[in-house]
């Protein structure tokens, strides 16, 4: 069985944003486009070794780094 997410490129870096932010504890963290980008292709990677395609809507811009 094939499923599928279709995910709003805004809501899944805001969703990153709140993981890091709870992972470093509300630390300051200096953040970037690529680790921004490394995170977002290892969740995908993630849910495909777990059978699900993720795609993510690029129809709206990402937020900036400011995590």
């Amino acid at each position: 069985m094939n499923r599928k997410i279709i995910i709003k490129s805004d809501d899944l870096d805001k969703e990153i944003f709140s993981f890091l932010k709870e992972v470093g504890a509300d630390m300051p963290m200096d953040g970037n486009i690529e680790a921004l980008e490394r995170i977002r292709n290892a969740v995908i990677e993630t849910f495909e070794k777990m059978g699900v395609t993720l795609e993510i809507d690029e129809r709206s811009p990402s937020p900036r780094l400011s995590a």
